[in-house]
């Protein structure tokens, strides 16, 4: 089923005022970040990467745990345009990842065209997002790929999807599992062009059926081409990671899923707080969640921790390693930190239900989990996928909370920029 977004309401000043207000941001970010004159956190890792391009040695660095595209196309650059030191490299970095803002847009409009200018806005000054278009990681960039990839599934135009999906993959490789995620995709635009009210028993009927199934196969055929390639090269790599395997092997880390909690409801305090109502109604009508919190409650209180050598509170320079430590080691802190994760958790659940787009909000979750959950380190950026997309499927607020929401981000985007490039600390 194609998506035919309704037509744009004619250009308003103010959208033009956001877009002229969203370059300005930018541009005073990195006039900001210049100040900050050594390299912070992951920069020297990625930075010596690049330099070996630049240098002509063609090499893999062991410390890189991706593969090294994104270093050699901005190493490249930098060779081409002599813009090899380190506010050089930001700069090409900077105009690298722009092109994710351009991404979300297109990505958003297919979905709600009236508001794709403010949801770009609010994912572009997002606090967990707006540093790391200053600093040379491969977060930002690779979400570029990402949006264009689902974007392109919507509009049913799979061989080019499938090919940046590809692209994604080289960008960082746990984007194998949004490429995965295009693909149920096509699964849900094959169930509603089909099922007029799609509910479980009819989905569970026709996902069954052996039509249903090969014209899924048919339409997804790139992207299995893509994902037995990138099956090929974790054989070949023995391994998922490119480097520093001894720190970045899979396993089953729910810390993550109750860290991402409670960053998301940070994130979405706005959205959390206009939810207030819904999550009422919702605990009175189904009153098996009190239960199911309260069993959700013990099990949080016997498995939230942080064993990762990365996540200890000696590197408190890195914020989030100090959220983790007082969050999970401190009982009552422990206790009362399960409030906002809970509360994320039902705002989700109420939002879904919400949602002109159900089926994509609740197919979100089970790829969200395969997209942190098997990750041993407990890392924020981790999430900037999952975060980013429900920022695209969520239904609209009213122009008042969509509209606090930016002035929310470019305050708290504006604090976290500041103090990052006074070396007082990285997120």
């Amino acid at each position: 089923m194609r998506v035919t977004p309704s037509p744009e309401p004619p250009l308003e000043p103010y959208r033009v005022l956001l877009w002229v207000g969203l370059l300005l941001c930018l541009i005073l970010g990195f006039v900001l970040m210049t100040q900050l004159d050594v390299q912070v956190g992951d920069e020297a890792v990625h930075q010596f990467q690049m330099h070996w391009f630049i240098e002509g040695r063609y090499e893999h660095f062991r410390h890189v745990t991706v593969f090294p595209l994104y270093h050699w196309i901005v190493g490249t650059a930098a060779d081409f345009t002599g813009l090899t030191y380190l506010s050089g490299l930001r700069m090409l970095h900077l105009i690298f990842a722009v092109g994710a803002i351009l991404g979300f847009f297109v990505l958003c409009r297919s979905l709600y065209p009236a508001q794709a200018t403010i949801r770009t806005a609010q994912f572009a000054l997002m606090p967990l997002v707006f540093p790391f278009f200053f600093v040379t990681y491969t977060d930002i960039p690779s979400l570029l790929f990402v949006f264009f990839m689902l974007e392109r599934t919507l509009r049913e135009r799979y061989l080019a999807a499938a090919l940046l999906g590809l692209i994604a993959i080289a960008m960082r490789q746990t984007n194998a599992i949004w490429v995965i995620f295009a693909c149920g995709l096509i699964a849900i635009s094959i169930i509603n062009g089909q099922c007029k009210q799609p509910d479980l028993r009819s989905i569970m009927k026709l996902c069954v059926d052996a039509s249903f199934m090969r014209q899924l196969f048919y339409r997804a055929r790139f992207f299995i081409a893509v994902m037995l390639v990138f099956a090929l090269a974790v054989i070949t790599n023995n391994g998922f990671a490119m480097g520093d395997k001894e720190q970045h092997s899979l396993s089953l880390n729910i810390s993550n899923l109750y860290f991402c909690l409670l960053v998301a409801f940070v994130l979405f305090l706005p959205f959390n707080i206009a939810q207030m109502g819904a999550i009422e109604r919702l605990i009175l009508q189904q009153r098996w969640i009190v239960p199911l919190l309260l069993l959700a409650f013990v099990t949080y209180t016997y498995t939230y921790q942080h064993n990762h050598p990365y996540n200890v509170p000696e590197l408190g320079f890195y914020r989030h390693n100090l959220w983790l430590h007082y969050t999970a080691d401190f009982d009552w802190m422990r206790t009362l930190a399960f409030l906002p994760m809970a509360w994320m958790a039902l705002s989700f659940a109420t939002a879904a239900i919400a949602s002109p787009y159900r089926l994509e909000m609740l197919m979100l979750i089970p790829f969200a989990l395969l997209s942190f959950v098997p990750l041993p380190l407990i890392e924020p950026r981790y999430y900037l996928v999952a975060l980013s997309l429900f920022l695209v499927f969520r239904y609209s607020m009213s122009a008042t909370n969509e509209r606090f929401t930016l002035a929310y981000y470019a305050v708290a985007s504006a604090y976290v920029i500041f103090h990052i490039s006074r070396q007082n600390f990285f997120i």
